[in-house]
């Protein structure tokens, strides 16, 4: 989800303008750059696990 948010946020939202988060409000370009920012959030904490649990396979292996 996390690696799906930035590029939807990114092209449907702002490039093309295809729709937004919320169409409903006058200016909803904040809930667009926060729909990134969560995004941004999910990416960065699933690679900090993705490298904690490959540095832990690394020094099982190892030992």
């Amino acid at each position: 989800m996390g690696c799906l948010q930035p590029r939807r946020g990114v092209v449907d939202h702002l490039l093309l303008g295809v729709h937004h988060v919320r169409d409903d409000l006058g200016g909803p370009l904040a809930w667009d750059l926060g729909f990134l920012a969560l995004g941004a959030v999910q990416l960065a904490g699933g690679w900090l696990l993705h490298e904690r649990g490959r540095r832990a396979m690394g020094r099982s292996v190892r030992s």
